[in-house]
């Protein structure tokens, strides 16, 4: 048995780590190979604790399992790390089973170990590799997670291994297809069924064609691509071929670039505020109408609001774009849709009839849309009435025919409308042209005579009502071409439809300074002198000083001079720099009369807002003063009112001695028009103002 055992440690000792203790865990024998892996001697091991050897690297807790299965007569195996004498540690495989005495009692144990050190630093080495790879793949997806792009994967047989949410949100009807594992072409089959792409549904007869092209572009990627999904969305998408073999997908969410471009796009042919093709398109639309067959007639219609800015100034800008948009819908929904509707700008409009067929046929369609401005337009909680001018040209292709052409022709007949009193249309006729050829003409003769000197002043005189005496005069324009008189309201109106009308009362006012000299220059008194102000004049921020340096310069002084502005001046869309001016004025002396008073929308508002020191009540109210009531108490009503507010009232237009008498019993200050005196040329007005200085009244009312 010697023998024997004798050779089992023969085999053992060389590969077997062989260890005894006692009960209490001190070291009673080791063989040569425990000395070895240890690095101590034999001696330094002998009569030692085993946990000599304990490295620190196991719990108590392991220990305490260990000691409570070999203590309790069983048998415990497992891994431990060693300590050796040198500090390096070492791994060993352990089964330690108890050693019986001759009673069965436990005396000692015993443990045999295998040396694993070198496949437990492999196993290390190998955790440590899958953990850095975990750790990597752990990044790898914190970084695609955190990309705003969708990112996914494919594999060597079209398998999704890798996605981000990012992918998965951007196919929002079709996220329920996407998970691992599944192949590319169930995804997007899927996706189809689900209506996931806004180009393509399964309705579509040629989905399976679609689906095909879209699988081959994914199996040979390359070229990115757009696609459009639901939602309005637009998702790029770049796919490459990994060097392992592996399909990679990038997506990109583009829906706000492409909706900019849209955006741009719609700017660049749509008026923003109505929707409405703009000009720039129409004038393209119109191009290639006439580049089309000379056989098929179309038509041009362009409209002009009427009393647009009046509504506006009253109800506010809000209200006034309300008001485009409601029109702008009516239009659209009375011409037919192949025709085109758009906004010039403003209150300008344009409606090109595509192939109408005949003249009579476009001439039905504007009368169309001229009832279509019949209705009032809700504003909130009042209702307004609109009114528009139409002008129409027929469209035919021909060599001389050109977009500009054709619009000219449209215009001129739109102000032929205008001309006729608004709230009608007008078709364009040579004779039309002709009409504004003359226009063009006076308005450059106009030019001329204004800057060769050729203006003159005619002074209406103003008497009082309580003394019938000289009170002063209204300056009223004057010229003469070919030996006759221009009337002063086409005089007006040239200058205000041209650039002129600055330039207009700069020699107005002159020849009123100059008048005044002269009167003052005999001994005569002229009175306070009106002048009648444009609204582009009170916009000018230097008009102010101008005109005060202009009154000092002829030897005159501020209160000497009235400004006449009508109501429309002051509801201007500048009013505020109107305001402006006007203060700067009245702070100089300067007086503000209130022009045609009762013809506009001036409200009490306005004249507490301008430093108004005179109303000229309007002669369509004078005219019937004396014998119709309403007028009667309306002229009482303003007169009132006026006086109220520390004015005074001027009546124009007092013809007669019954409007006289009426007007003297509703308390007006003073009366101007034909009972006074007719508008006198200033070398003609020696013999009134003599009757003046003599004492007499200026006329002589007959009761």
């Amino acid at each position: 048995m010697l023998a024997e055992l004798a050779s089992f440690k023969m085999a053992l000792d060389p590969h077997t780590i062989v260890g005894i203790t006692n009960r209490t865990g001190t070291i009673t024998h080791v063989n040569d190979r425990f000395c070895q892996i240890s690095k101590y001697s034999r001696l330094e091991l002998i009569g030692a604790k085993h946990s000599l050897l304990n490295s620190g690297h196991h719990p108590p807790a392991f220990f305490q399992e260990m000691w409570r299965v070999i203590s309790g007569g069983a048998r415990w195996h497992g891994e431990i790390c060693n300590r050796a004498k040198d500090g390096s540690l070492y791994w060993v495989d352990t089964t330690i089973a108890p050693k019986m005495d001759a009673s069965g009692r436990i005396c000692g144990y015993v443990s045999i170990r295998y040396d694993i050190t070198q496949r437990k630093q492999a196993e290390k080495a190998l955790n440590d590799e899958n953990l850095r790879r975990e750790r990597v793949e752990m990044l790898l997806r914190d970084i695609i997670e955190t990309l705003p792009n969708g990112v996914a994967a494919y594999d060597e047989n079209d398998r999704l291994i890798l996605f981000n949410s990012g992918f998965k949100k951007f196919y929002r009807r079709a996220g329920g297809a996407i998970a691992e594992g599944r192949r590319f072409q169930e995804i997007l089959e899927d996706a189809v069924a689900s209506g996931e792409f806004a180009d393509l549904s399964c309705a579509d007869e040629d989905w399976q064609n679609w689906i095909n092209a879209r699988l081959r572009s994914h199996r040979n990627p390359g070229r990115a691509f757009l696609q459009a999904v639901s939602g309005d969305r637009w998702i790029k998408v770049q796919e490459r071929r990994s060097a392992s073999g592996y399909i990679v997908g990038v997506q990109t969410d583009v829906t706000d670039l492409k909706r900019a471009e849209r955006q741009v796009k719609l700017q660049a042919e749509a008026d923003p505020l109505t929707g409405l093709l703009n000009r720039r398109t129409l004038i393209e639309r119109l191009t290639a109408i006439l580049s089309q067959n000379a056989e098929r007639h179309s038509a041009l219609v362009l409209i002009d609001l009427d009393g647009f800015k009046a509504i506006n100034d009253m109800h506010g800008h809000g209200a006034g774009d309300a008001l485009l948009i409601e029109v702008g819908k009516r239009f659209r929904d009375n011409v037919r849709k192949s025709d085109i509707v758009a906004r010039l700008g403003g209150d300008e409009y344009a409606v090109l009839l595509v192939d109408v067929g005949s003249k009579a046929n476009a001439i039905r369609i504007v009368r169309k849309l001229l009832r279509s401005l019949e209705d009032p337009v809700r504003l909130g909680r009042k209702a307004v009435r609109v009114s528009g001018s139409f002008g129409l040209t027929i469209v035919r292709k021909s060599k001389s025919a050109t977009p500009l052409k054709v619009y000219k022709r449209a215009d001129i007949a739109l102000y032929r409308a205008k001309h006729d009193g608004r709230s009608t249309y007008a078709v364009y006729n040579t004779d039309m042209e002709r009409s504004i050829r003359r226009r063009e003409a006076m308005i450059e003769a106009l030019r001329r005579a204004i800057a060769q000197g050729e203006i003159q002043v005619a002074m209406q005189p103003q008497a009082r009502f309580v003394d019938q005496g000289h009170a002063g005069f209204e300056a009223l324009v004057r010229w003469r071409k070919d030996n006759q008189w221009v009337p002063a309201a086409e005089i007006v109106s040239l200058a205000e439809q041209s650039d002129l009308i600055c330039a207009l009362g700069r020699a107005v006012l002159a020849g009123t300074l100059n008048a005044m000299c002269e009167m003052k220059r005999k001994g005569f008194a002229p009175g306070k002198v009106a002048v009648n102000v444009a609204a582009a004049q009170l916009r000018n921020p230097n008009f102010a000083k101008e005109l005060l340096d202009a009154v000092s310069a002829h030897g005159h002084s501020a209160s000497e001079i009235i400004i006449e502005v009508t109501e429309g001046v002051i509801l201007d869309r500048t009013s505020e720099a109107i305001g402006v001016t006007l203060n700067r004025l009245f702070d100089a002396g300067v007086k503000i009369a209130l022009d045609d008073f009762g013809t506009g929308y001036a409200s009490l508002t306005h004249l507490q807002r301008y430093p108004v020191s005179y109303i000229k009540i309007d002669r369509s109210f004078v005219r019937d003063v004396g014998h119709d009531h309403s007028c009667r108490a309306i002229v009482a009503a303003v007169t009132s009112l006026a006086h109220s507010l520390g004015m005074e009232v001027v009546a124009e237009g007092v013809e007669t001695p019954s409007q006289y008498q009426s007007l003297l019993h509703t308390g007006c200050d003073y009366a101007q028009g034909y009972l006074v005196a007719k508008p006198i040329l200033v070398d003609e007005i020696d013999t009134y103002l003599r009757n003046c200085e003599a004492n007499r009244p200026v006329f002589t009312v007959v009761a």
